[in-house]
C-alpha cells in the first residue's frame, strides 16, 4: 500500500474532511457516542456516507476527554504528584485507556477498508499541557524542553499498543489557536517519530496558523499555507464555506477541510461539490 501522503497526492484531489464537530451536531445531538464502539462506529458510517472524506481521522483528544469524565479514578490518579509530566506519564500507562483504544482503532479500521486511518492526537508538547490542566486545574505548570523530552517517551511507548491495529498515520496536533512550535519543538518528538518508522506509519504535524517552519521527520504538514520541502495539507480557509473559490491544491500535496459546526447541510453539500471539480 502506497504511503498515506503518495495516496492523497496521487491524483492532485486528495481532501481530507475534518467534520467532528459537525457531523457530531448534525448527526448526534452534539454528543458524540466516543466510548460506545458500536454507536461510533455507526455515526461515522452515516458521516462518511453523507460527506466521503479520504481519511477517517481517529481524534484520540475526545475520546480521553470522555474516558475522563467517566473514570474519575483516572483523573484523581493523574494529579497524585504535582510533576509537570506525571499526568501524561499516568493517562497514557492506563491498561483499561489502552486497551479500548486498540479495540476501537481495530474495529475502525474492519469498518472502513477504503479510506486512510489516522489517529489524531495531541503532540508530545500539547498533551502534556493538556494533561496537566486536566489533572491539576488550579495550578500554573511550566512545559519545558524536559518535560516535552519526557513526554515524548511516554507517548511512543503509548503508541506501540497500536502495531496491529491497521493504521495509516499519526497526525500530531499542535495548539492552531496560540503557541507557535519550533523546529526544536519537533526534534523533541523524536522517539514518536522513531516508532511510526518502524511500523511504516506516517506522521504529520498539524501547525498553528501561518506557521512557516520546516519541521524535519515528519511527512507531510497540514496547515493554512503550503510549506517548501513538505507535502502540505493546506486548510482551506473560513471564506470557502461561503462562496469564495477554493486555493489550488499544493503540489505534492492535499486539502484539508473543516467543516463549521453551524453549516447548512445542504451548503457543505455544495459546497464538497465545488471541491471535487476544482
Amino acid at each position: 500500500m502506497p504511503a498515506l501522503t503518495e495516496r492523497m497526492a496521487a491524483d492532485g484531489r486528495g481532501l481530507w474532511l475534518d467534520y467532528t464537530a459537525y457531523a457530531g451536531a448534525l448527526l448526534a445531538g452534539g454528543d458524540v457516542p466516543w466510548l460506545d464502539v458500536d454507536g461510533l462506529i455507526g455515526w461515522m458510517r452515516k458521516a462518511q456516507s453523507l460527506l466521503k472524506s479520504d481519511v477517517l481521522a481517529l481524534p484520540v483528544a475526545a475520546v480521553v476527554e470522555q474516558w475522563l469524565g467517566a473514570h474519575a479514578e483516572l483523573k484523581a490518579a493523574m494529579g497524585a504528584k504535582r510533576r509537570a509530566v506525571y499526568p501524561l506519564k499516568t493517562l497514557l500507562a492506563d491498561p483499561a485507556l489502552r486497551g479500548y483504544l486498540a479495540g476501537l482503532t481495530r474495529a475502525l479500521r474492519s469498518s472502513f477498508a477504503k479510506p486512510a486511518l489516522v489517529m489524531a492526537l495531541p503532540s508530545p508538547r500539547l498533551w502534556a499541557a493538556l494533561a496537566a490542566a486536566q489533572a491539576l486545574p488550579d495550578e500554573a505548570v511550566e512545559i519545558d524542553a524536559d518535560v516535552v523530552d519526557s513526554a515524548a517517551a511516554y507517548l511512543a511507548d503509548f503508541l506501540r499498543e497500536f502495531a496491529d491495529c491497521g493504521i495509516d498515520g499519526l497526525l500530531l496536533e499542535e495548539d492552531v489557536h496560540s503557541g507557535a512550535v519550533s523546529a526544536e519543538d519537533v526534534q523533541l518528538y523524536q522517539p514518536v517519530l522513531n516508532v511510526a518508522a518502524h511500523y511504516r506509519w506516517d506522521v504529520g504535524l498539524r501547525l498553528p496558523a501561518a506557521q512557516q517552519i520546516s519541521p524535519g521527520g515528519v511527512g507531510f504538514v497540514v496547515s493554512s499555507r503550503a510549506l517548501a520541502g513538505v507535502s502540505t495539507g493546506l486548510v482551506l480557509p473560513a471564506g470557502f464555506w461561503s462562496g469564495d473559490a477554493p486555493p489550488d491544491t499544493p503540489p505534492g500535496g492535499f486539502r484539508y477541510a473543516e467543516i463549521p459546526v453551524d453549516a447548512k447541510p445542504e451548503s457543505v453539500l455544495d459546497r464538497l461539490a465545488v471541491l471535487r471539480q476544482a
